[in-house]
């Protein structure tokens, strides 16, 4: 049977993959957005704020080639979902009695580890489940899917956060066992009980279903090795050239990052749920644009939607350190949603345009890694330096100069991007996709 020919049982993902997807998603979006309020109440400064940050960057990133090989070589790739999703997610409830901001570092690396092994795996394993003629159709139903429960989430977890009196009802109406389940802390400290119970309980379900999966029959056949990570970035071409590009714009971009928190929480006062309606508007414009520009892409080319994506997050930071209100950051969330679904998107085509068939998988393990690694160093350098600012200019103008500087160097990076090179031709460009959606406009209204 040929590609072309589409075999009725590969059609359509089956429901179990949206179910586990969504389940995990809306795990993600009860406790993701409110972690660094998280830490930082406890009383981080900006270079511990910077090192949370940069585990958080590169833990899940790191192993993802060697879980992703390992998975490939002894098979059951979902019993390898399902123990990514399980601890990892179950670490969360460690959180509630982490006592330090060091404590949390150490948890949140060790949940970052446990995480990598359940992203590479599930992607495999839904790849596998798709016939290469519906890949782009079957993977943007699932995104949507899985970032709709992402949003959902984050309001409802921002909706229970704000509300102080519910953990005093539950404690009460459960009697002894409510003061277990729920012991009186700090205010600040009881709002992320439920969030994070129930985080737990939507993994453990996740990671169950997730072992009902059927998978695809394996090719047992031929060596399986890992993924070539020095290989490929000492090889040259096209791949190599992407890789280092990317690390310019990566190093400004992850610089800003352990600093937002601070403006929303500190400068403007912001509750957990405005935290969460910003987090939600952002995952929202990833929904809404993901699919157009990703249909996009195929007709102008990748680098073009690459620099746009990255162009437009210079925005981000400078919104920030300008914010006098809370409209500022919701505008600041909107743009970088857009310019995520933008650069994302054409980033992963990007890799597998220039990456051999057999290969793709490694080349965005790698691509991660890599990036990973420099996320890294962004977010630590930029906390380690703002706070060595703290005793000149005070924590507001540090942070107000470590935003400055990484928008200045977004700016300058995402030019960078224009010297990458599109391994084949496109049908339009971007100048005349633009002219045609405004002359389409005029028509149209002319007709009205």
């Amino acid at each position: 049977m040929s590609e072309s020919q589409t075999p009725p049982a590969a059609e359509k993902l089956p429901s179990s993959v949206y179910l586990v997807g969504s389940l995990t998603q809306f795990a993600q979006g009860l406790y993701t957005p409110f972690l660094s309020a998280y830490v930082y109440d406890m009383g981080a400064n900006l270079a511990e704020m910077g090192v949370f940050r940069s585990v958080g960057n590169i833990s899940p990133t790191v192993l993802q080639p060697a879980w992703g090989a390992m998975s490939d070589r002894v098979g059951h790739t979902k019993a390898f979902v399902a123990f990514g999703t399980l601890t990892g997610l179950f670490v969360v409830y460690l959180f509630l009695w982490a006592a330090t901001p060091l404590d949390m570092i150490v948890l949140y690396t060790i949940q970052s580890i446990l995480l990598s092994v359940q992203i590479p795996t599930w992607l495999s394993l839904v790849g596998a489940l798709i016939h290469p003629s519906r890949r782009g159709t079957e993977l943007g139903r699932l995104g949507m899917a899985t970032n709709v429960a992402l949003l959902l989430a984050t309001l409802v977890s921002g909706l229970i956060m704000v509300s102080p009196s519910l953990i005093p009802y539950l404690r009460s109406l459960w009697g002894g066992l409510g003061s277990v389940m729920f012991p009186t802390v700090e205010a600040w400290r009881e709002a992320y009980y439920l969030p994070f119970y129930l985080t737990v309980m939507t993994g453990i379900a996740a990671a169950v279903l997730s072992l009902m999966i059927r998978e695809k029959p394996r090719n047992n056949n031929g060596k399986r090795v890992f993924p070539p990570v020095l290989k490929l970035l000492t090889r040259p071409g096209d791949f190599r050239k992407f890789c280092f590009t990317a690390t310019f714009f990566s190093f400004s971009m992850s610089m800003a990052w352990p600093f937002f928190i601070i403006v929303q929480v500190e400068w403007l006062n912001n509750t957990l749920l405005e935290i969460a309606v910003a987090s939600a508007i952002s995952t929202a414009m990833t929904v809404a644009f993901t699919v157009p520009l990703g249909k996009l892409s195929d007709r102008v080319g990748r680098v073009p939607l690459i620099f746009i994506g990255r162009f437009l997050l210079f925005f981000v930071p400078l919104l920030y350190l300008v914010a006098v209100d809370t409209s500022m950051i919701y505008l600041s969330n909107a743009i970088a949603g857009a310019a995520t679904a933008a650069s994302v998107n054409g980033n992963t085509a990007y890799i597998y345009d220039v990456a051999p068939e057999t290969e793709r998988g490694s080349h965005v393990a790698v691509y991660n890694t890599f990036t990973g690694v420099v996320f890294l160093f962004g977010s630590l350098i930029s906390g380690l330096v703002g706070q060595a600012l703290v005793p000149y200019f005070g924590n507001h103008d540090a942070v107000f100069i470590m935003l400055a500087v990484s928008t200045v160097l977004r700016f300058i990076a995402s030019f960078v991007y224009l010297n990458l090179r599109e391994p084949r031709a496109y049908p339009s460009d971007i100048w005349t996709e633009c002219r045609a959606l405004v002359h389409r406009r005029r028509h149209d209204s002319d007709a009205v």
